[in-house]
């Protein structure tokens, strides 16, 4: 009742219950084995803000952009020759599990740096304004003074907490890592404060960290055990002034790492119950980690707690991705959904021999100074030059097999293709939809390694922005007023990450591909794509070929195809030879 009673008051006053956030397009991380390798997906941090953002939780007002800590700051906790060996991309790789060749140094330094400097900067906020205020990145527990490990290079907690002292703070703190995993980093960082309290509840057994208050759960833990152990901790917990809460993502059922059996909805209730306990209390809440699909709507369920909205259930087939691209392009666009004529005045002089030349149209519509363009308000040149890549440019033209667009940039001295796409427009069935006859996505500055190997039709490691890709061709589709993007994946891999947002067309296909998924699940998908492309997949016994055919973007099936693709999942069984 009384959580509903908050939500009622936060209506009342809408303002004050929307919480201060912070966040940078940068605190994505600018490196791509890091998925492959880990299972962690490097939007998640967007995906929680821009929820927030798309569904009005936070007004863009609230959103402050951070500065970087500076290195005197880091100095306070970090050791120096520690600082210095952060400028090797050996030392990077080791703690992000990545290859040396997939490290941007001077990228990724920069992230780290802003990410402390949001806990800093929202530290110095909480305490302003005595409330709760949220870094939608950070939470680096296992980061010690000498050390980094377990994707955590830099401790912005003790960061945080260290200049708040050296401005004078002198008061009680607590924090409360509810992260999966113990916070022995931030354990070591802050040893020498007799004014800090740490509790955790966490499910792996490393050993307590010294001077924390560490409670161990059983693998599995589900809702009720862990609330009720949340409950004790919270009890024992010291009246604070300031608070840091690490709201692991982590702890949910199914997450690589974290080995606990939470729901989304007993995560918010975690959230709800600490909220209450630190209610008038200046608090930081930070992701932590987070290694599931849903990852990221644990820490818009946390956003949604501190705002008086913590009942408040997130859509289960909310896409943040498709929700940002879709307002990008309505700016991009006003007129999108109306009459457009492709033909210029401009275009009419060219044919004719006045004026300047006829321009390339993609389609009979698109420049390449508007395609420019419009990846650019997408943020996804941004994050190719984060990769490495400068001086980026787009150009257009034909093929026997449609209109081809290429995106180029310059890196290490000469110039790269890193995208090339041909499409056209087709008519499957009865409808008409923008067909990709051809989709490279290039990253040549990578390396293929142990880590990231090779998958099947690549000659050089790609860019990690299939599913940005996949938005951008459907936001041209309705452009174009086309029933959608189709293509035909000619590897496992390609119908996996299409599958986000496409579907097979012919609904016995969609089946079959649905059971495949079902039946490798517990394959890394690396491993599921070379075991179906080498024909060691078995379909109820027999062995199976891959089955290119056509997916498409259009409206969900209709309720007989919806019977009829259950159906073929429910008779297909696969299994993978000699496993």
């Amino acid at each position: 009742m009384r959580g509903w009673l908050e939500e009622w008051k936060a209506r009342l006053r809408p303002d004050r219950a929307r919480v201060p956030v912070f966040y940078d397009a940068s605190y994505r991380l600018p490196f791509l084995g890091l998925e492959a390798s880990t299972g962690i997906e490097p939007r998640r941090v967007d995906f929680t803000t821009w929820y927030l953002l798309e569904t009005g939780v936070v007004r863009p007002a609230q959103v402050y952009r951070p500065l970087p800590v500076s290195y005197a700051q880091l100095a306070r906790v970090h050791e120096a020759s520690y600082l210095k060996a952060l400028s090797r991309p050996e030392t990077l790789a080791r703690i992000f599990a990545v290859e040396p060749s997939d490290v941007a140094v001077d990228a990724l330094l920069d992230t780290l740096r802003r990410v402390c400097g949001g806990t800093l900067e929202a530290t110095r906020l909480a305490l302003a304004q005595g409330r709760a205020v949220a870094n939608m990145a950070g939470g680096f527990h296992h980061a010690a003074p000498g050390r980094g490990g377990g994707f955590c290079a830099l401790n912005d907690i003790a960061v945080a907490l260290a200049e708040a002292r050296a401005q004078g703070f002198e008061g009680q703190v607590v924090v409360v890592d509810l992260d999966a995993h113990p916070p022995d980093g931030t354990a070591e960082c802050v040893a020498g404060d007799a004014k800090v309290w740490v509790g955790s509840l966490s499910g792996s057994d490393w050993g307590p960290p010294p001077g924390v208050d560490e409670v161990l759960l059983p693998r599995g833990c589900g809702d009720a055990e862990y609330l009720a152990a949340l409950e004790a901790l919270l009890g024992r917990m010291p009246r604070a002034e300031l608070a840091f809460v690490i709201a692991g993502g982590d702890v949910l059922r199914g997450d690589r790492f974290g080995l606990m059996g939470l729901s989304l909805e007993g995560a918010r209730a975690r959230d709800r119950v600490v909220a209450r306990a630190l209610r008038r209390v200046p608090s930081v809440w930070l992701p932590g980690g987070g290694y599931h699909e849903e990852a990221w709507k644990v820490f818009a369920g946390s956003v949604l707690a501190l705002g008086g909205r913590g009942h408040r259930p997130i859509e289960a087939r909310f896409d943040p991705l498709s929700a940002r691209f879709q307002r990008i392009s309505r700016m991009l666009a006003p007129e999108a959904y109306s009459d457009w004529e492709p033909i210029t005045q401009e275009d009419l002089e060219g044919a004719l021999g006045h004026g300047l030349p006829l321009q390339e149209r993609v389609l009979g519509h698109y420049t390449a100074q508007a395609l420019e363009y419009a990846l650019y308000r997408y943020g996804l040149l941004t994050h190719l030059e984060r990769l490495g890549y400068q001086r980026l440019r787009v150009e257009v033209g034909s093929t026997g097999a449609g209109d081809r667009t290429q995106l180029l940039g310059q890196a290490d001295g000469q110039e790269h293709l890193l995208v090339d796409c041909v499409m056209e427009r087709r008519r499957l069935g009865e409808e008409d939809y923008l067909f990709v006859n051809w989709l490279a996505l290039r990253h040549p500055r990578a390396r293929f390694s142990a880590v990231r190997p090779k998958l099947p039709g690549q000659d050089v490691p790609g860019l990690g922005l299939s599913r940005e890709a996949v938005e951008v061709l459907i936001r041209m589709a309705e452009r174009l007023k086309l029933a959608g993007v189709a293509f035909r994946p000619m590897w496992y891999h390609l119908a996996v990450v299409a599958s986000a947002r496409l579907r097979f067309l012919e609904p016995a296909r969609q089946g079959r591909f649905e059971a495949l998924r079902r039946d490798l699940a517990h394959l890394p998908m690396l491993e599921a794509t070379r075991r179906v492309a080498e024909g060691r997949v078995l379909l109820n016994g027999q062995p199976y070929a891959w089955e290119a055919a056509d997916m498409v973007s259009s409206h969900a099936p209709r309720t007989e195809d919806s019977e009829a693709i259950a159906a073929e999942r429910e008779c297909c069984h696969f299994t993978v030879a000699g496993a």
